[in-house]
């Protein structure tokens, strides 16, 4: 199946089961603005350094929703396919009109594939994660396990390559044992778009609109409409 085939059916589905897990629940809907910042540093050409982390907050700044620190080792088997490692601290807070009972912290062991392509002038990037949370929370601490799948779809215009557009879906899917209800299978989806500037010294930036929607493990869900603000800079060590 070729990338554009994956693509396609990724964000067939999502949507498709984003509308069928939204019925009968009941819904929040909240605004968000998300403060990003990423860098793949390349130590060599093999091996690199992935950080990254996010300023979540509701409304337009006024609380906090959430607070995201991410770090990784990657292994580049060449500029289209690399895998990475890393921990990731997560500090939840509680907002808006389905709040969770307190603030707490989680720690989360992930690994991911990423791959890259190009069909004519647009690019495409698909995602693979896998993500071990471990959940501190004050009323019991557990671990949960789930996967991501991510594909993004990028376009310049032909006289103008520092400037794109580009649009992603995400899914996120729990993992479960057989034996347990499968009722919450879906815990997100994810559809963006944005608007990208990548200035001269390989610094870029986007703006965007996220449409987040969430199912809980009961029968409550939330859909968030984010504002998306994003920088990126990656650095360069090989000689």
């Amino acid at each position: 199946m070729n990338r554009l085939a994956i693509g396609v059916l990724v964000a067939a589905l999502g949507t498709t089961i984003a509308t069928t897990a939204q019925e009968q629940r009941e819904v929040a809907r909240h605004n968000h603005t998300w403060l990003m910042a990423f860098g793949n540093h390349r130590i060599s050409d093999a091996i690199g350094v992935h950080t990254e982390y996010q300023f979540r907050r509701t409304g337009l700044g006024q609380d906090w929703q959430q607070s995201l620190l991410r770090i990784g080792l990657d292994w580049h088997r060449d500029e289209s396919h690399f895998v990475t490692a890393g921990y990731g601290w997560i500090r939840s807070f509680p907002y808006g009109e389905q709040p969770i009972s307190s603030v707490f912290d989680e720690h989360r062991i992930w690994q991911q594939l990423i791959t890259k392509s190009n069909t004519g002038n647009f690019k495409w990037l698909h995602r693979y994660r896998l993500e071990q949370r471990y959940m501190d929370r004050t009323d019991g601490a557990s671990w949960q396990h789930r996967t991501r799948c991510f594909v993004q779809l990028s376009w310049s215009p032909p006289k103008h390559p520092n400037w794109s557009v580009s649009a992603y879906e995400e899914v996120f899917i729990g993992l479960r044992k057989a034996e347990q209800p499968v009722d919450n299978l879906l815990q997100q989806n994810r559809l963006s778009s944005g608007l990208n500037y990548r200035f001269e010294n390989g610094t870029s930036v986007q703006i965007g609109w996220l449409l987040q929607s969430v199912w809980k493990g009961d029968d409550r869900a939330e859909q968030n409409q984010t504002l998306l603000i994003g920088l990126r800079h990656d650095l360069d060590f090989r000689s």
